[in-house]
């Protein structure tokens, strides 16, 4: 139930959201599976399994949401081999070369007679939507697939009036500085980062479970590269990796929230459920509070 990643998205008039709404709305675009002749479905289904019947799941002033994919998987390699298979059964028999556009048209055909035997994945992709501070976070790890729920949501709704964030201090110069002279108030510097020399190619350094207050980092940074992600704790309680996107990577409570939860009254895997979901947005609102302060602040 907790998020691995936050994408952040700020929603630039929540006024036009709520509760009723959105759940309205989520249940006119709920998931089906894929037909026989569908490269990709997706739709939205109940993101507690314990409340089938809820697409909306409330908690603190927020909404838990969960966007389902189903995708075909039929391999390019194995459509152009039956697809030149096709072609030169057809060159042999009636002597003649297969121009361009037939050989395309062959492929499509290929394409679609192979889909309904094609093998399916899934995913869920989930998502909170926090109307009391005005932010959308996509538990994903790359800017694709949380575009691709922010997209389908915008479908959904009709619009949905959101941007990325920008801070008044660049993620990339803030890191440098932090690994440089360290963190700010309540962030500790971990033990992995990235640090690469401006320029596209340009040389790359990766530190996992590294001191990264040794020389040899230190003279990374007086050679002119610059930190692209850094492993940070904050206050103690939650574990994560910032990136230049402002993107929150592999998110874990540490000790003290994981004694937290521990404590809290949960008979059954529902209350269990409750207790990590009112942990993930009360501790994640406090996360991306301070990682957008340390930033120096949101840009309106």
């Amino acid at each position: 139930m907790w998020f691995k990643n936050i994408q952040l998205y700020r929603l630039t008039d929540p006024t036009q959201l709520n509760a009723s709404k959105l759940e309205e709305e989520l249940r006119k675009r709920t998931f089906v599976p894929a037909g026989s002749l569908d490269r990709m479905t997706a739709g939205w289904i109940a993101p507690a399994s314990h409340a089938p019947d809820i697409l909306c799941y409330p908690n603190s002033g927020a909404w838990l949401i969960a966007l389902k994919t189903e995708e075909k998987l039929l391999p390019s390699s194995v459509v152009k081999e039956a697809a030149e298979e096709r072609i030169a059964d057809i060159e042999a028999k009636e002597l003649r070369r297969v121009g361009k556009k037939e050989a395309k048209e062959i492929r499509d055909r290929i394409a679609e007679e192979l889909l309904p035997r094609a093998f399916s994945r899934s995913r869920v992709l989930r998502a909170l939507v926090d109307l009391e501070n005005g932010w959308l976070w996509v538990d994903s790890a790359t800017p694709a697939k949380a575009e691709l729920l922010v997209q389908f949501l915008r479908e959904t709704l009709g619009s949905l009036p959101s941007k990325l964030p920008q801070t008044q201090l660049d993620p990339v110069t803030a890191m440098s500085t932090w690994l440089e002279h360290g963190a700010p108030s309540n962030f500790t510097v971990d033990a992995d980062c990235v640090l690469k020399a401006p320029g596209e190619g340009a040389a790359q350094v990766t530190c996992r479970r590294h001191d990264l207050n040794s020389d040899e980092v230190k003279l990374h940074l007086k050679s002119g590269k610059l930190v692209t992600q850094l492993a940070l704790s904050w206050d103690d309680r939650i574990a994560f990796v910032l990136n230049e996107k402002l993107q929150l990577k592999r998110l874990s409570f540490l000790d003290l929230l994981q004694d937290q939860l521990k404590e809290a009254e949960a008979d059954d895997a529902a209350a269990m459920y409750d207790a990590t979901l009112t942990l993930l947005v009360h501790e994640g609102r406090g996360l991306v509070d301070a990682t957008i302060e340390a930033l120096g602040g949101e840009i309106a």
